[in-house]
């Protein structure tokens, strides 16, 4: 497994910003850029190194022949901030460009995959749910995935959300709506979701699953006994590869 780590200066947000990539040993992207890749998001405490110190994130790619990148956007909750940085934009539109040109990885939608925990699994769920056409599958472990719920029980921070958002959730950040508006598209990626039975954010996850359910947005749900933590995650990431690997053939065979 190689593994780069530095900054890259990104147009939006104004300034450089930090990136870490691991590419399967001796599996280097050709001429079509072949390779799928994998963008793993961290969480509300962490920053771009997270994964790879404390999960075996490296070795699991390195099983399934996956690339993956892992950004930094401090605690943006993936948003284009209301007074701070776009960093949706950046994960969702100019990172995944970048990448194409320093790595050569696919455009291929097949080929393309995004994931993430806690703060991370939301903007992975979100980005897949906004442009559908450029992920063949996504994740969420341990997701924010009820924020609107978790704003009216005041269990965020007023000032840190109001930075986020100016104070209110758009519709464009709101995962109920923008599950349902993908999955009405007819082209939603299959999503893997998982959630320890002792997550605070456990019920949470049981009203978005019913939500899946309803609009009829194809997912596979997983939980199993554990907390917030990276015993946890690390499991997930290693199942997660799995779920993507089939997945991914799924999406090379012809109809």
């Amino acid at each position: 497994m190689a593994v780069f780590e530095g900054t890259i200066y990104a147009d939006s947000l104004k300034m450089m910003t930090s990136l870490t990539v691991t590419l399967p040993t001796g599996k280097a992207g050709g001429p079509e850029g072949e390779m799928p890749v994998l963008y793993l998001l961290h969480g509300l405490s962490d920053n771009h190194s997270a994964w790879l110190r404390r999960s075996r994130v490296d070795h699991y790619a390195e099983q399934a022949g996956f690339a993956v990148v892992m950004p930094e956007v401090q605690r943006s909750f993936y948003c284009d901030m209301a007074y701070g940085q776009r960093y949706y934009t950046y994960i969702a539109e100019e990172l995944p460009a970048l990448c194409r040109q320093m790595f050569r990885f696919s455009e291929k939608r097949e080929d393309n995959f995004i994931a993430g925990l806690s703060m991370g699994g939301y903007g992975a769920l979100k980005t897949a749910f906004r442009h559908p056409e450029a992920y063949a599958g996504a994740a969420s472990f341990s997701g924010a995935v009820d924020i609107r719920s978790r704003l009216e029980a005041g269990r965020m921070d007023p000032q840190e959300v109001f930075g986020i958002s100016g104070g209110k959730l758009e519709e464009e950040d709101d995962l109920f709506p923008l599950a349902a508006r993908a999955a009405a598209g007819g082209n939603c990626p299959p999503l893997y979701i998982t959630c320890g039975k002792s997550d605070f954010m456990y019920d949470d996850h049981q009203r978005f699953r019913k939500h899946l359910e309803a609009v009829g947005a194809a997912h596979t749900y997983e939980e199993w006994p554990g907390g917030h933590d990276w015993d946890f995650w690390d499991e997930s990431i290693r199942r997660a590869f799995e779920f993507f690997t089939v997945t991914r053939a799924a999406a090379q065979t012809p109809a």
